[in-house]
C-alpha cells in the first residue's frame, strides 16, 4: 500500500498522549515563535537598523539546528531514550531565551551583534536538541500510519496558536514593558509547559537500542547515493519541503521590520495583523490531517500551494491592516501543506533511524530555507529598499519585492509535489 495513500485503520491516540503533545508542541512553537519573530525585531530596533546581522544570526542558527539535530536525533536512536533529551532540553531552552536580551547591553556595535549571534545560537542548540530531534522522534515512535494526518494537523496548527500569543500579545507587551519582561515572561511560559510535558511523557515501549556503531557513522550512512536512491520519496518530500521553506523565509524575518518602518504599522498592530490569521488556520489544520490522512493529501498540497502564492502577491501589495490580515491569512496556508508532506514523511521513515532523519529534515526545511531564504531576502531590501535614518542610525526599509520572491518559490513548491504524484501513481 502506498505511503500516500488511504491507510488501515490506526490505534486512536490517548488522552495522554494528546496531552504531551499539545504542552510539548505549543511550547516549542512560542520558542521558535519569538526566535524568529522577536529575535530580529530586537537586533534592528536595539543594536543596528541593518539586514545583514540578521541574516547572519538566521543562518548560523539555522546550521546550529542542524547539527543539533542530526547529532541527538542519531543519539537518541542508539541509546533508545527519548525523554532525557526532552526534559533537560526544554529547561535550558527556555532559560537562553530569558536572557537574550542581555546581549544588547554592550555599548559596541560589533560585539552586541556577536552576542546576539552567540545566544541564538545557544537557545538554538538546546531548543533543536529537544524539539526537533527527541520530541519529533517520539511523536512519530508513538503514531501510526492511520492517524499521523490528524496529529500532524494538530502540531502544524500550534505553530498558528504559538503566533496568535507571540504576535497578539508580544506587541502590546514590548510597546508597553520593553524587551526584557516580554522575554522573561516567554521563558517562564516554555519552562512551565516543557516540564510538566517532560515529565508525563514515556518513551515508547517498541523503542530500544540501536546497533552500537558510532553517532556520526550513521548519519554518514544517511546520506550515501544508494541510501538517497533507496529512499528517493523521502527525499522528494524534504525538497518539497525545502523549497517551500526557502520562500518562507525570504519575507518572514522582515516582516514585522516591514509592517512596522515600511508600511508606518505599530507593533501592536503589526501583532493583530499576525495574529488574525489564526482562526482560520486552526480551522483547516484538522480537515487537512483527515484528508491526508484518506489519501487525499496531493489534491490538497496542490491548492494550498497556489493559494498561498496568491496570498504573498496580495500581502505585498497591501497597505490597510484589514487586507494584510486577509492576504495574511492567505499566504500562511502555504504552512497547513506541512501538514501533508510532514505526515509523508513520518510514514516513509526507516524504523531504526528515526531520530536520525530528523536532522536531515532539518537540512531541507531550516538549514538551507533558512541561510538561502533569509539571503535572499536581505540582498532584496539591500538592493530595493528605502534608505531611512532609523532612531538616528542609517538603515534600509524592506521592500515589499521580498513578498514577490516568497510567492515565486512558494509556487515552485509543486514541481517535487507533481513528481511524487506520477511516482505514486506509477508505484
Amino acid at each position: 500500500m502506498s505511503t500516500f495513500s488511504d491507510a488501515s485503520a490506526a490505534p486512536k491516540v490517548t488522552g495522554r498522549t494528546w496531552t504531551i503533545i499539545l504542552l510539548l508542541g505549543l511550547a516549542g512553537q512560542i520558542a521558535w515563535n519569538v526566535e524568529n519573530t522577536w529575535f530580529a525585531t530586537f537586533v534592528y530596533d536595539t543594536i543596528t537598523p541593518d539586514s545583514r546581522p540578521i541574516a547572519a544570526m538566521t543562518a548560523i542558527s539555522a546550521l546550529v539546528a542542524t547539527i543539533a539535530t542530526l547529532g541527538v536525533g542519531a543519539w537518541s536512536d542508539r541509546i533508545g531514550r527519548r525523554k532525557p533529551f526532552i526534559v533537560i532540553g526544554y529547561v535550558l531552552w527556555a532559560l537562553s531565551t530569558a536572557i537574550y536580551p542581555a546581549s544588547a547591553l554592550p555599548q559596541s556595535i560589533g560585539i552586541a551583534v556577536f552576542l546576539v549571534i552567540v545566544l541564538d545560537s545557544v537557545m538554538t542548540l538546546f531548543g533543536s536538541s529537544a524539539y526537533d530531534a527527541a520530541f519529533n522522534a517520539w511523536v512519530t515512535d508513538v503514531t501510526k500510519q492511520g492517524n499521523r494526518g490528524v496529529v500532524e494537523g494538530v502540531l502544524q496548527a500550534l505553530p498558528v496558536l504559538a503566533t496568535m500569543i507571540g504576535m497578539g500579545v508580544s506587541g502590546f507587551v514590548i510597546d508597553a514593558y520593553g524587551y526584557t519582561p516580554f522575554f522573561l515572561a516567554l521563558g517562564g511560559v516554555v519552562l512551565a509547559m516543557g516540564l510538566i510535558g517532560g515529565f508525563l511523557l514515556d518513551d515508547a515501549p517498541d523503542l530500544v537500542p540501536g546497533p552500537s556503531f558510532a553517532v556520526w557513522a550513521e548519519i554518514r550512512a544517511l546520506f550515501t547515493p544508494s541510501s538517497i536512491k533507496a529512499h528517493a520519496d523521502l527525499f522528494l518530500v524534504f525538497t518539497g519541503l525545502c523549497v517551500f521553506a526557502i520562500g518562507f523565509q525570504i519575507s518572514w524575518p522582515y516582516e514585522v521590520i516591514y509592517l512596522n518602518n515600511t508600511l508606518g504599522i505599530s507593533k501592536a498592530h503589526a501583532g493583530l495583523v499576525t495574529a488574525a490569521v489564526a482562526p482560520v488556520l486552526i480551522l483547516l489544520a484538522l480537515p487537512i490531517g483527515r484528508l491526508t490522512d484518506k489519501g487525499h493529501g496531493f489534491a490538497v498540497a496542490m491548492v494550498g500551494y497556489i493559494v498561498s502564492a496568491l496570498g504573498f502577491v496580495g500581502f505585498g501589495l497591501s497597505h490597510s491592516l484589514i487586507w494584510l490580515a486577509v492576504f495574511g491569512a492567505l499566504k500562511s496556508v502555504g504552512l497547513l501543506m506541512n501538514i501533508v508532506l510532514v505526515s509523508w514523511h513520518r510514514n516513509l521513515l526507516p524504523d531504526d533511524s528515526r531520530g536520525a532523519y530528523q536532522g536531515v529534515r532539518m537540512i531541507f526545511m531550516v538549514l538551507i530555507p533558512m541561510a538561502l531564504g533569509s539571503a535572499i531576502g536581505s540582498f532584496l531590501i539591500q538592493t530595493l529598499g528605502e534608505p531611512a535614518i532609523i532612531d538616528g542610525r542609517s538603515g534600509v526599509t524592506p521592500s515589499s519585492a521580498v513578498y514577490w520572491a516568497s510567492a515565486l518559490l512558494v509556487l515552485s513548491a509543486l514541481i517535487p509535489v507533481v513528481i511524487l504524484r506520477r511516482r505514486s501513481v506509477r508505484g
